[in-house]
């Protein structure tokens, strides 16, 4: 059995929960990087990323099986702050139908260049201007299953917090880096460290596969409405297109994205296996 009997009761005034409807409602941005988190399966990806929560909530009427009770004894342990809430309050913090009696308010990691491990073959996403929450925590979760090495974001219009941009990731943005700079900044490193900085644009004359992925690549995607910025045009090596053989003229740019990274998985991978 789980033993609750230390934790602390809080209902829907309770400071705490106040905060992480705030933050889940996306009212409260905070300095420390702070997002929520519910059920045992974001909670596990927490843990095994080794992020700091913060907060933890509990419904002891709402866990299932052995595993939640496992996950909530490993953080009381922990020392966190923990909580215990009555279903009803639980089921005003979460949007899953059915919760399985667990929550938590979590710092998400900040990443830097440090963090992106080089190797003689790179393959890195620039996230330049985009606003749309979901567009960006898709790419991530994309970019971290395809085995690209990393994501730069230029031209930040949204924050990593953002409670869409978190749960599209799926857990990929808990361990995959996500490096904000700016475009200066950006474009020195990649230069620095020879990387091939590619610019997908609709109006390039090159198709992305009349081109060679097969050493250090930087692919650069832009704004949803106004595409890629300026100065991304004045660093770039190259600009490539995606034909449109229908009446739409370009993909989405999370489709986009994922095209282009995949080529150039598979062209590094061709290297690979030869």
């Amino acid at each position: 059995m789980l033993d609750v009997s230390n934790l602390i009761p809080a209902g829907l005034h309770n400071s705490r929960v106040k905060q992480y409807l705030a933050i889940k409602s996306n009212t409260k941005a905070t300095s420390e990087n702070l997002v929520c988190l519910e059920g045992l399966r974001a909670l596990s990806l927490v843990l095994k990323a080794d992020l700091k929560i913060d907060t933890f909530f509990i419904c002891p009427e709402l866990l299932r099986g052995d595993a939640g009770k496992q996950i909530a004894k490993q953080v009381i342990a922990d020392g966190v702050s923990s909580y215990v809430v009555s279903e009803k309050v639980l089921c005003t913090m979460v949007d899953w139908d059915g919760p399985d009696g667990l929550a938590a308010i979590v710092q998400l990691r900040r990443y830097s260049w440090q963090h992106l491990q080089l190797r003689s073959r790179n393959t890195l996403l620039v996230l330049d201007g985009l606003q749309i929450p979901g567009n960006i925590g898709t790419i991530i979760r994309c970019a971290d299953g395809a085995g690209a090495n990393g994501i730069l974001i230029t031209n930040r219009k949204q924050r990593l917090s953002h409670p869409r941009l978190v749960r599209a990731s799926m857990g990929s943005l808990f361990g995959f880096p996500v490096v904000e700079c700016e475009v200066p900044e950006a474009a020195s490193w990649l230069h620095a460290h020879g990387f091939q900085i590619i610019t997908a644009s609709p109006d390039a004359a090159l198709s992305y596969r009349q081109i060679s992925y097969t050493e250090r690549v930087a692919i650069v995607v832009g704004n949803e409405h106004h595409g890629i910025s300026s100065e991304w045009y004045a660093a770039h090596d190259v600009s490539v297109s995606i034909p449109m053989h229908g009446r739409a003229d370009s993909l989405n740019v999370g489709n986009a994205a994922v095209l282009l990274l995949y080529e150039a998985i598979h062209q590094q991978g061709q290297l690979q296996c030869s």
